[in-house]
């Protein structure tokens, strides 16, 4: 079962499943991340707010 992006969810869930580029940068403006760049700089960029709640720009 695939689970819904939110910043409740854990690193590990994070990186197991695929997301699109989309889902991520939607992931981004909601919670007030910069949603530019590649897909893994956003992947990273997520992965920190979740891991630390800091806001990479």
């Amino acid at each position: 079962m695939r689970l819904n992006l939110t910043k409740d969810i854990n690193v590990h869930s994070l990186k197991d499943f695929y997301w699109l580029k989309e889902e991520l940068q939607a992931f981004c403006k909601n919670d007030w991340l910069s949603a530019s760049g590649s897909k893994i700089e956003i992947s990273d960029r997520i992965e920190t707010y979740i891991r630390t709640g800091e806001i990479k720009i």
